[in-house]
């Protein structure tokens, strides 16, 4: 498969329409000035890397591996679900930051004192 492979779907390949439910509603927005002319809205969209997850511990940094992207959307004349765009791309490995861990209680505890903290500040209160 092409490294740069993408292929989209206008028509329902069930009943062949090309009205789409979220696609719609998202239309009706932007006639409404909801929503920015160049936003979309769709079904679902996925995207993540094809990888072994036993052997993605052992990948160095930077490593490629096949990636993908897929969007799909509801046919307003029949309710199918269908992809309306496939599309591979390369993912690099990299490292994730490890999420900061909020403060246990004692911790808290010596913010408020100190008079500190999330519990005091008059943009959370």
């Amino acid at each position: 498969m092409d490294k740069n492979f993408s292929k989209q779907f206008t028509k329902c390949p069930c009943c062949g329409s090309e009205s789409r439910f979220l696609e719609e509603m998202a239309k009706e927005l932007k006639e409404r000035g909801l929503a920015r002319e160049e936003w979309s809205f769709h079904y679902d969209i996925r995207q993540g890397a094809v990888v072994d997850r036993a052997k993605e511990a052992s990948m160095p940094i930077g490593s490629e591996v096949p990636g993908f992207g897929i969007t799909t959307e509801i046919c307003v004349n029949c309710g199918c679900v269908y992809a309306i765009d496939i599309t591979r791309i390369d993912k690099k490995k990299t490292v994730v930051p490890s999420p900061q861990m909020p403060p246990n209680r004692a911790a808290r505890r010596r913010l408020e004192k100190e008079g500190g903290g999330f519990f005091n500040n008059p943009a959370t209160s």
